[in-house]
């Protein structure tokens, strides 16, 4: 019986996650910000500027940041534009409401949206490692266990916000608005975009207060080599803000308009 219900759960959670995938590659305009123009950029910025050193390591080509910090970018992606446009866009059209009614438990289903999310977040990453392999001859310096552990704490972090916010507003197209807004605030930013330098002081003290911020910092330190104890500030920040974001997001998240 038990071995049963556990078949049971593993064939809707892959009937679902199959259902969740074609979805989104209906939709070709997610598709093409997911995966085409990250790469776009990428290379764009690659070819510019890609071997010119970095402004604190010489020895450094700035492909060689460009590449994880564009990554950590794809964090605040998956979390405040892909999971965000989502769960506004069911919401509006009532499919979470029916969900809601389902003997499918809510939880359950949205574990299955995230793992598609999490499946997305993978695939363009390795896309944009290869052609950057290819195209630039990325160098990795770090380790490949502790840059999972920040890119799943950073992820986990961005999910988080992502339920909150969209708990906290009912209108969808709010949802929309807020979650573009938010990301492309924090991408510009964080040093993603271009470096931080260039920033004038009292928006480089603001950027502290942006998750994405502390992403781009750990997840690129770690790939060019650094030690990961040199960012227990920047990871003890972005666990106590994805602790605080799930515990109310438990409380405020809402299943219909």
């Amino acid at each position: 019986m038990v071995f049963f219900k556990k078949n049971l759960w593993l064939r809707s959670f892959g009937a679902l996650y199959f259902i969740e995938c074609k979805l989104f590659v209906r939709q070709p305009t997610a598709a093409f910000f997911t995966f085409a123009f990250p790469i776009l950029l990428f290379v764009l910025f690659g070819s510019i500027y890609g071997q010119t050193p970095m402004w604190d390591r010489p020895n450094v080509r700035y492909i060689d940041f460009y590449a994880p910090a564009l990554i950590a970018a794809y964090i605040g992606q998956a979390g405040l534009v892909n999971l965000m446009n989502f769960i506004g866009e069911y919401r509006l059209v009532g499919i979470l409401k029916r969900y809601v009614v389902s003997p499918i438990p809510l939880g359950f289903y949205l574990c299955v949206h995230t793992a598609m999310q999490v499946t997305l977040f993978i695939f363009s990453v390795l896309l944009l490692i290869v052609i950057g392999e290819l195209v630039f001859d990325l160098n990795f310096r770090g380790h490949w266990a502790v840059v999972l552990f920040v890119g799943s704490l950073g992820l986990s972090c961005f999910f988080a916000l992502g339920f909150l916010l969209s708990g906290l507003y009912k209108s969808p197209r709010s949802i929309h608005a807020l979650g573009n807004v938010l990301f492309l605030a924090m991408f510009f930013i964080s040093g993603a975009a271009f470096p931080k330098q260039l920033l004038p002081p009292w928006l480089k003290m603001f950027s502290r207060a942006s998750p994405l911020t502390h992403v781009v910092e750990v997840f690129s330190g770690i790939w060019l080599g650094d030690s990961v104890f040199q960012y227990t500030h920047s990871l003890l920040f972005l666990f106590f803000v994805t602790v605080l974001a799930y515990t109310i997001s438990i409380r405020t998240f809402k299943w219909e308009v």
